[in-house]
């Protein structure tokens, strides 16, 4: 008898150890290795559906989705982990993003650029996977009023205020975003504003709407719009952002959607205001391949 409660004392202890190794491996499963994916930056590539001024793009993040799952957003460059599916393999979504509004803290996925869906993940667990992805506009994409100043003369806008005329320049290289030309307001008075405008209205449908442009500055300037309802004119632009000077060129993605939907109008005038700075003698303001975008 007394032989018989030993054993049974044996299992029940070996089966206790079983049941805390068992809890442990609950409380802390075995960790997966994740595969990894890296991303120097996207390509744009034309869309020969989509009538755009241009190719240039400043896109700044990516929205990562691995089997419609997100898994982040990240500032590129960036290597980032994919617990993969065992055995099987998945796709990676790449959406591109980029900084609204000029907002480095504020970047989004810009609505009419494509993901990327090419990459097919293997489950490979430590490996580094490179990857370049593609992007292009959406086949619904639409330019609407635009302007690259590439006809010798700035088509669509004209001075609105200040003494010196906007101009197309297309020499030295330094002063042309590519092409043939790019716009440019000189300035040499101090204190007085120079004011640009399109001198003819143009229509935008609701919905998305962004105004792109590559600019480059040494005085700081605003971009706005002015709603046009029937035949009374607003009383003045409403100025929707102020761009601080760059010395080199960039792009710059302007969110309109907001201000069509709580101004609507039949039309509207795109406005352009800079000014020089007290203590800065001259200043100039380059402008290229201004573009409406919506659906």
């Amino acid at each position: 008898m007394q032989v018989i409660s030993t054993h049974v004392r044996y299992i029940i202890i070996l089966c206790c150890f079983g049941l805390l190794g068992a809890g442990c491996n609950i409380i802390n499963p075995v960790e997966q290795t994740p595969t990894y994916v890296h991303i120097d930056s996207f390509q744009f590539v034309n869309n020969p559906l989509v009538r755009s001024l241009t190719n240039s793009h400043a896109i700044s993040s990516v929205w990562v989705y691995y089997n419609n799952n997100p898994l982040g957003e990240f500032d590129l460059p960036v290597t980032f982990p994919v617990i993969t599916n065992g055995s099987s393999t998945g796709e990676i979504q790449l959406y591109p993003g980029v900084s609204i509004n000029g907002l480095n803290d504020y970047p989004n996925i810009y609505p009419f650029y494509q993901p990327d869906t090419s990459l097919i993940l293997k489950n490979e667990p430590g490996k580094i996977i490179t990857y370049a992805p593609h992007t292009t506009f959406y086949t619904t994409t639409k330019i609407g009023w635009n302007t690259n100043f590439s006809e010798g003369a700035p088509s669509g806008l004209a001075l609105a205020a200040g003494n010196i005329p906007l101009q197309t320049v297309v020499q030295p290289d330094s002063l042309v975003f590519g092409g043939s030309g790019s716009g440019m307001v000189y300035m040499n008075n101090p204190g007085v504003d120079s004011s640009v405008d399109s001198s003819a209205a143009f229509t935008i449908p609701s919905g998305d709407a962004y105004i792109e442009f590559n600019y480059k500055s040494d005085v700081q300037f605003y971009f706005g719009l002015q709603s046009n309802l029937s035949t009374l004119i607003s009383a003045a632009p409403f100025y929707l952002a102020g761009i601080n000077p760059s010395n080199t060129w960039q792009k710059f993605y302007l969110n309109i959607t907001q201000f069509i939907f709580e101004y609507t109008g039949t039309n509207y005038n795109l406005y352009i205001k800079t000014s020089l700075p007290a203590g800065q003698p001259t200043g100039r303001l380059l402008l290229d391949n201004i573009q409406i975008v919506t659906f």
